[in-house]
C-alpha cells in the first residue's frame, strides 16, 4: 500500500518549535477570554509525547467536571459498548458550552489542525479500581482509519489524584502521573499517516479511594463531517 495522504500534517510541523522552546504564550488567541500560557515538557522525542502544563485553568476544570456529572455512561471501546478491558465511565460534552468550546479551540491551536477535525470531547472518570487496559487510540486498517485516523491524542487531567491513575506506555517504558490542569499529548501515527504501534498505552486505576477526571480529545486527519 502506498503512503497515505496526511491532511493537516504540514500545518502541525510548523508548530514543532513550541515543543523545544518550552513555553507558548497563547494569550493572543482569538476568543472571548485570554488563553493561558502553557509550559511544554517533552517526555519522548519519538514518538512525540509531551506534557503541556497549565493547558486548562482551575475554573475551566471545575466547570467541566460539573458539566459532566449527569452525563456519565459506561465507557466503550471501538469494538464494544462496554467490556472488561475498560471499566471507567465517560461523558460526551456539548460543543455549545463555552468552556468546552474554549478547550476545543485550544486543542486546534496547539495541534495545528482545524477544529473541524476534532472529535467531540469526552470526560472520563476513573474511580478506585477502574482502568483501561493497554490499547491504541488509532484505528487499524481493518476498521476506519483510512477515512480519517486519530493523529493526536490530548488527555487533559482535570483533577489531582491522590494515588494511582497514571498513564503508562509499556513499549516506551514511560509512566506519566496525572498532573492537574496539564494535557498529555502524543502522536498516534507516523509521518506517513500509518499507525504507530509504539503508542500502546493504558490508564492505570486510582487507588485508596482516589478519583481521576480527564478529558479525551482526539484530532483526526480529516474533518469529522466528512467521515
Amino acid at each position: 500500500r502506498g503512503a497515505a495522504a496526511v491532511p493537516g500534517r504540514d500545518a502541525a510541523r510548523s508548530l514543532e518549535a513550541w515543543v523545544t522552546e518550552g513555553v507558548l504564550d497563547a494569550s493572543s488567541t482569538a476568543g472571548p477570554a485570554p488563553e493561558p500560557s502553557v509550559r511544554v515538557e517533552t517526555i519522548s522525542a519519538t514518538p512525540r509525547v509531551r506534557l503541556l502544563h497549565d493547558f486548562v485553568t482551575a475554573d475551566e476544570a471545575a466547570a467541566l467536571i460539573a458539566l459532566s456529572e449527569p452525563l456519565y455512561h459506561r465507557s466503550s471501546t471501538a469494538r464494544a459498548t462496554g467490556d472488561d478491558k475498560r471499566t471507567s465511565f465517560s461523558a460526551t460534552l456539548p460543543s455549545s458550552n463555552s468552556d468546552v468550546a474554549a478547550v476545543r479551540r485550544r486543542i486546534a491551536r496547539y495541534s495545528g489542525y482545524p477544529e473541524a477535525n476534532l472529535e467531540p470531547l469526552q470526560t472520563v472518570r476513573y474511580r478506585g479500581g477502574e482502568f483501561y487496559r493497554p490499547h491504541h487510540d488509532f484505528y487499524n486498517a481493518c476498521e476506519t482509519w483510512y477515512r480519517g485516523n486519530r493523529h493526536f491524542t490530548f488527555l487533559i487531567y482535570l483533577s489531582d489524584v491522590a494515588a494511582g491513575g497514571d498513564t503508562n506506555f509499556p513499549r516506551l517504558n514511560i509512566t506519566v502521573p496525572p498532573t492537574p490542569l496539564a494535557a498529555l499529548v502524543f502522536d498516534n501515527c507516523l509521518r506517513n499517516g500509518e499507525p504507530d504501534e509504539r503508542t500502546l498505552h493504558e490508564g492505570i486505576e486510582p487507588s485508596g479511594g482516589a478519583v481521576k477526571y480527564a478529558i479525551n480529545g482526539w484530532m483526526r486527519s480529516r474533518p469529522i463531517s466528512s467521515l
